[in-house]
């Protein structure tokens, strides 16, 4: 239903031509969310954090964020980039490609977790899967950044 609704605003707004006030608008979007929003929400992730298990698993946790996170970005990017070559879509370079696969491969596992807290799961498991989120959204952040220079 969110996807119907949202693909109707935007068509709606397309038959408006108001392109120049939506992009001033993203731009500061943007800006506010990484400045006001964004730091709260992973300072609470960090004060909430259970210390021993995370720093007991860090090696794990950062083997799955770093490597997992590259090898999304780069595959998500490369599926991006070869279906913008068929006639399926419009061709897509390789800036865009890597920006849509920096966005898109951070998984965000909020759901998992709260089942693995329901269910008193195994607190070095619960660390693993917590900070591995925690890391890959910071790095895809920073991908994405970097890729849109």
């Amino acid at each position: 239903m969110t996807v119907l609704i949202g693909m109707t605003a935007g068509f709606v707004l397309k038959l408006l031509d108001i392109e120049e006030y939506m992009t001033y608008l993203s731009k500061h979007f943007a800006m506010l969310f990484m400045v006001l929003l964004l730091p709260p929400i992973i300072f609470e992730s960090g004060y909430n954090l259970e210390k021993k298990p995370f720093f007991r698993n860090i090696g794990t946790v950062m083997l799955f964020a770093f490597v997992g996170t590259f090898i999304a970005i780069f595959t998500s990017s490369c599926l991006f980039y070869a279906v913008g070559q068929t006639s399926w879509s419009e061709p897509f370079g390789w800036k865009e490609s890597f920006a849509f696969g920096s966005l898109i491969s951070a998984t965000d596992p909020v759901s998992v977790l709260a089942i693995f807290k329901e269910m008193n799961a195994d607190e070095n498991l619960f660390a693993i899967v917590f900070g591995e989120s925690i890391f890959n959204d910071a790095i895809a952040l920073v991908m994405y950044e970097t890729v849109m220079m």
